[in-house]
């Protein structure tokens, strides 16, 4: 579903993933998949965990859209859990070392562009959680696609394109597009708005709202209306981490999928 390629083994990939849905979450609330191969499954999940720890780390932990949330991430950094294996503690134990190393003090970015609405700065915090802006397509166009399956049982595919955008509304909708919209909750925080066009059910809206904090738009047009859309979004504007500083990697998989 996500490269378009032919596999002769399939895996179910979620919406919003597993771990992303706080524990307010009613427990028969809908959870959607769609099929995927298994390495854009792979890919995916470990861009999805990444972002996960990083994103989360960075949103008040007493807002419901969230609760329980940071005890995961921080459990995922291997603090704040017992009983493991050797080999599960040396996993999460190196991936909190890689974390801790990526965190920027605040002074030395404090008057630079790029900080994600919602995501921060908060008063009196010291550190700064770098995330990749190129994760933020990935991740919503992931989700638009999971989305045009379940609803469609389409694949987005040439002519079709997809193009997607930091929504500073707070995923809030034009009152005059309300009446065409169909809003699907998915638990506390977590919200999706699609809207179509009748002469045309490929061309796509979305509104993606991600623990009520992260608010992603997603344009699903033919490519050459796309284009024009290239053009007219202003570039984004971000740090760099110093050399010798590690980062959050996306995989250039992941980087060059449609």
């Amino acid at each position: 579903m996500h490269c378009l390629r032919p596999s002769e083994r399939l895996t179910y990939d979620h919406g919003f993933p597993t771990s992303w849905y706080p524990d307010s979450t009613p427990r028969n609330v809908q959870r959607w998949t769609a099929p995927s191969c298994a390495k854009c499954n792979n890919e995916l999940g470990r861009l999805e965990r990444d972002f996960f720890i990083r994103t989360v780390l960075c949103i008040d932990p007493r807002k419901e859209g969230v609760a329980g949330l940071a005890g995961k991430a921080l459990r995922s950094l291997g603090l704040g859990v017992n009983e493991l294996s050797d080999l599960d503690k040396f996993h999460r134990e190196r991936l909190g070392a890689k974390f801790r190393a990526e965190l920027m003090p605040f002074s030395e970015v404090a008057e630079s562009p790029g900080v994600i609405p919602g995501l921060g700065p908060y008063e009196n915090s010291p550190w700064v959680v770098p995330i990749p802006w190129a994760s933020l397509p990935i991740v919503a166009s992931k989700i638009a696609r999971v989305c045009e399956h379940k609803l469609n049982g389409q694949l987005v595919e040439p002519p079709y394109g997809i193009r997607t955008s930091v929504d500073t509304s707070g995923g809030v909708l034009p009152d005059a597009l309300l009446p065409f919209a169909k809003v699907f909750d998915f638990g506390p925080g977590l919200r999706i708005a699609r809207l179509s066009a009748v002469d045309d059910p490929l061309f796509v809206r979305y509104w993606i709202s991600i623990w009520d904090t992260l608010h992603l738009r997603v344009y699903i047009d033919l490519e050459d209306s796309l284009r024009a859309f290239d053009t007219e979004t202003s570039k984004v504007e971000g740090i760099l981490p110093a050399e010798n500083r590690p980062a959050m990697r996306i995989s250039d998989y992941l980087r060059e999928m449609p």
